[in-house]
């Protein structure tokens, strides 16, 4: 149904410096966003989300029209994002430029919500399920706690055993079954994904896992990062993570950790693009979320 991934990378970066989009194509926008006010990604009942925020704007520049924006995963409550792919239709007037469109949406939206590219889409391109890879970084702080890193990480100064939590995640890597690693899990939901890499990095006082692979689970990274967490403090020891693994079992697992130290970071679209990826800093570091 949808065009091969590598295709469709390629068609994403010519498609750069494209400025009115063709008629009858869509349009991929990124979005960064500071996740903390808001009830997650997706439109929902009881609370702003960061959906219904961007949608109710961009129908104004559109002129009413009714604008229903895919993304390419549903961030939790309180998550955040630096590069969130979105795709829309925009209707057939009025035919707005992309810059234009770039410069509009960020007077209008909110200040902890800014776009930071806008491309034409090629044919056929869903946010979602054109998607190769996704990764995410989770940001513990093993300092003292200051007013940003308190909103964007989880104050962990016990966390020090970096050599043992990487020999865990290495558990990780690999295609699994992560039943023990999600939450609220539907029996018939298909619980095996596929993680290519996790790497431990430090950056001063911020330790960052990143993770990138096929898809996640819904609450899958923050359930690993709750139950790493236990082998960073020295409580279980590395092989604990194989044993959570092999049990299928969600009471086999730890803590979940707490959404405001998570970043969705980058979404490919070429099959193997993830692989020239590397995690410079810390999420926050040298950019504004808010």
């Amino acid at each position: 149904m949808y065009p091969h991934m590598n295709d469709i990378a390629k068609k994403i970066s010519d498609n750069q410096g494209d400025d009115l989009p063709p008629m009858g194509r869509k349009i991929l926008l990124e979005l960064a966003y500071d996740g903390t006010d808001y009830i997650g990604w997706q439109v929902q009942t009881h609370g702003e989300s960061v959906q219904s925020a961007f949608e109710s704007r961009i129908s104004k520049i559109y002129a009413g029209s009714k604008i229903k924006a895919e993304s390419s995963g549903r961030t939790d409550a309180g998550v955040h994002a630096l590069a969130q792919a979105i795709s829309f239709m925009p209707p057939e007037s009025p035919r707005i430029a992309l810059d234009k469109l770039q410069r509009s949406l960020n007077r209008m939206l909110p200040p902890s919500i800014r776009v930071i590219s806008a491309k034409t889409a090629p044919e056929g391109f869903h946010a979602r399920f054109s998607a190769s890879a996704k990764a995410y970084c989770y940001v513990i702080n093993t300092a003292v706690e200051d007013p940003f890193t308190g909103r964007w990480s989880w104050h962990l100064p016990s966390f020090s055993k970096i050599c043992e939590v990487r020999k865990a995640a290495a558990f990780l890597v690999g295609t699994h079954d992560f039943s023990s690693f999600t939450v609220e899990r539907k029996d018939r939901e298909d619980a095996v994904r596929t993680i290519h890499r996790i790497t431990v990095r430090r950056f001063g006082k911020l330790i960052c896992v990143c993770f990138i692979g096929d898809g996640f689970l819904y609450k899958m990274v923050r359930s690993m990062v709750g139950s790493l967490a236990f082998v960073g403090r020295g409580v279980i020891p590395p092989d604990e993570i194989q044993t959570i693994l092999s049990a299928k079992d969600r009471r086999k697992c730890y803590d979940t950790a707490p959404a405001k130290g998570l970043f969705l970071v980058k979404v490919f679209y070429g099959k193997s693009d993830w692989k020239r990826f590397s995690l410079k800093t810390a999420p926050f570091h040298g950019q504004t979320l808010r």
